[in-house]
């Protein structure tokens, strides 16, 4: 067997090792786990493999001798528990050690096995080895985890192989992004105003280009193409330095199906369906449309899978799971059919760990309930993506589009933060889902995506996507007005964030309206909704959002869903008073082509409560009683250095200045946005030095 060798510059000369027969370990840990302690300096091996006849760890450290390195059984009263376990005393312990088990059965074909438990892999499949890796070594200094309240939660869905690839700029690229390379686009997601990145499955795939649902290793972070363990901690840890929850794809309703040295691990399995020990034998209960099915009524695979999630927690310091497909862990027939008692039992328990050790947030794809804070609407989308996509305007219908917006479209229940809404995921806009599955500005005009009814409808589904009760996502691209299909293997093209810059910003707006960073929007963090004004021939639907603590901060969504402009139109308002537009997207900020339409303010009277409205072509307002104030403009000296800030949450105010106050004839001049400078939390500029007074104010570029 070939022994592929990585060039880690911290792999020293050989240790000593002591080739005596070894006793079961005395420490905890599974896999390959260092330690250096009262009981001298190693690394403790164990591995369950309860039908071997005897396993032995070949490795750097004994020159791969197959016979250096036995592991004990491990004994409890007595009893042999299935384990394999001793600690090797290593005179020098270096990490970045290669091993390999090697197996001895009756039935073993293939001998050579990697660890399950490794967290460190060269590379996937049977040429590959693994990694002895100190799980605890890594610096967290500074680091805080960020766990939002689904209420404020907004998700950005990436994929880390083409998120951002500055090495393979063009399609199709050989080479994926890495972990170190989406760090560098933080900022950019942070500025967007999204609470929360959720990252396709990491968990070691075969070879460079991968969705991820295939895992071949799952507690080994990917390293070959990704870049490994540390690699991935560091962008945990720059997500949390940029306010980001870092929420991971996990995948325990399959393994494989290729380069999966757990299959048959240990010599063992059933015909026909084999598997092994890891896995359901059974006709009934073996198999998914995926891959092979883990056996979750076995102790031992259970507590593999549990421990998965608390390596994720604790080691990698995630804030929570987007759990891929859970209904094929719970049913063994499709997702809905003869339920899996074992699997239901294991994922309530995890969730109940989650929550009581950790406070992470964990999200299904298909199931509610069970301990899962929230799940994927899978079928939002399904509803409004034909009526948003309707080349007739006549054929909208109006009561297709509201349905989504106060009912979870998957379990019929009312709609609440207990459900993630999207218009674009990994499965709806991705290639390996065929040629329908494309992005919503492509299903709208496939001969011009960025042309203004393309624009237009697209952005009026997002905001309905934003401002209906559920937690919000977007795939990657789609702020950018991306319109080719998902491919790990086509890298994000991020001169579209210049191109269309004014869909950035559109988003950007929404983002913090629907997460009321300014203050004027709480009713979109509220759970109550109603539709409260339905007309199909002008195809005009308004709805409210609201708290049902606190009815005074009502936010009310009109939207216009016809090509025509509404002049003057009367409609139903939940409360008299003034009702103040936080957003409007045919505002020009959004697009050069567009008309600005719209008021500033609503004054609404009578009873029933009317107020009237214009509304441009396919555009929504965002209305609420709370009134816009300007934000802080705070003057700074740092070093001898002066600047004037903001807070850079809002958008749409741009910064004027002025050498004289005259009253109502001041002439003020705009400061060319290329001084701006941002960090973290503001935007801000260095005065330039001026021999009299210099004046600034912030005005807002709102319709």
């Amino acid at each position: 067997m070939t022994h592929l060798k990585t060039s880690f510059a911290s792999v020293c000369a050989a240790l000593s090792v002591s080739s005596a027969a070894l006793a079961q370990s005395s420490q905890p840990g599974w896999g390959a786990t260092p330690y250096s302690n009262s009981y001298g300096v190693g690394v403790t091996f164990r591995v369950w493999a309860p039908n071997a006849l005897s396993v032995y760890v070949p490795g750097k450290f004994n020159s791969w001798s197959l016979s250096a390195t036995p592991l004990a059984k491990e004994m409890s009263n007595g009893v042999w528990t299935g384990v394999w376990s001793a600690d090797v005393a290593m005179s020098d312990i270096t990490t970045n050690q290669q091993y390999k088990y090697y197996i001895y059965s009756t039935n073993m074909v293939q001998p050579w096995k990697h660890d399950p438990r490794s967290r460190f892999v060269t590379v996937d499949g049977a040429g590959g080895n693994d990694i002895v890796y100190n799980p605890t070594a890594y610096n967290w200094t500074g680091d805080v985890a960020v766990r939002p309240p689904l209420e404020d939660l907004a998700v950005y869905e990436l994929h880390i192989g083409d998120f951002y690839d500055p090495r393979s700029p063009n399609y199709p690229s050989s080479v994926p992004g890495r972990f170190l390379d989406a760090t560098k686009k933080l900022a950019y997601v942070q500025s967007l105003g999204f609470s929360a990145v959720e990252v396709m499955p990491i968990m070691d795939f075969p070879g460079y280009n991968s969705w991820g649902y295939n895992p071949a290793q799952p507690f080994a972070v990917d390293n070959y193409a990704y870049g490994g363990p540390d690699a991935f901690k560091t962008f945990v840890l720059a997500c949390h330095e940029h306010g980001l929850a870092v929420l991971v794809d996990v995948v325990h309703n399959h393994y494989g199906p290729t380069d999966l040295d757990m299959w048959n691990f240990d010599g063992w399995y059933l015909a026909p369906n084999e598997g092994g020990i890891y896995f359901y034998q059974s006709d009934s209960l073996c198999c998914t449309s995926y891959g092979s099915r883990p056996d979750y009524s076995t102790p031992q695979v259970r507590d593999y899978i549990q421990d998965n999630f608390t390596m994720w927690l604790n080691e990698c310091h995630v804030d929570g799971f987007r759990w891929d497909t859970p209904g094929l862990m719970m049913n063994a027939t499709g997702y809905c059919c003869n339920p899996i008692a074992d699997a239901v039992t294991l994922i309530t328990n995890i969730n109940g760990m989650i929550h009581t050790n950790s406070g992470a947030i964990s999200i299904a794809e298909d199931v509610e309930g069970d301990g899962f804070d929230s799940t994927w609407d899978t079928s939002f989308y399904q509803w409004l993506t034909p009526q948003l996509t309707n080349t007739l305007d006549s054929e909208r219908d109006l009561a297709d589009i509201a349905y989504p917006l106060t009912t979870d479209t998957v379990f019929n229940n009312q709609a609440g933060f207990n459900r993630v809404v999207y218009l674009e995921s990994h499965d709806v806009v991705g290639n390996l889902n065929g040629t329908n599955a494309v992005r919503l500005v492509t299903a709208i005009d496939a001969s011009a995506p960025s042309s203004y009814r393309a624009r237009k409808l697209s952005t009026l589904g997002a905001v309905l996507t934003f401002t209906a009760p559920g937690v919000p996502m977007i795939f990657e691209g789609q702020e950018m007005l991306e319109n080719q299909q998902f491919d790990s293997q086509r890298p994000v093209d991020w001169t579209k964030t210049n191109t269309y810059s004014y869909i950035v910003r559109l988003y950007h707006d929404l983002i913090n309206v629907r997460r009321d960073m300014q203050g004027y929007t709480a009713g979109l963090e509220g759970a109550e909704r109603s539709v409260y004004w339905e007309d199909n021939a002008n195809k005009v639907l308004a709805y409210r959002r609201w708290s049902s603590a606190n009815t005074a901060q009502d936010v009310f969504v009109i939207a216009n869903c016809s090509s025509n402009i509404q002049s003057n139109y009367s409609l139903a308002f939940p409360e008299a008073g003034v009702w103040y537009v936080q957003f409007n997207s045919d505002s020009t900020n959004y697009g050069p082509d567009y008309g600005n339409i719209g008021p500033a303010t609503v004054t609404a009277l009578g009873s029933p409560v009317t107020g009237s409205i214009t509304i441009g072509p396919y555009s929504a307002l965002i209305l609420s009683q709370t009134p816009p104030t300007p934000p802080p403009l705070t003057p700074g000296q740092t070093n001898g250095v002066v600047t004037i800030s903001w807070p850079n949450t809002y958008g749409w105010w741009v910064l004027d200045s002025t050498s004289a106050l005259t009253g109502s004839s001041t002439t003020w001049t705009q400061v060319p946005s290329a001084q701006y400078q941002t960090n973290a939390t503001s935007f801000f500029i260095n005065p330039v030095a001026s021999s009299g007074s210099v004046f600034y104010r912030l005005r807002s570029t709102k319709p």
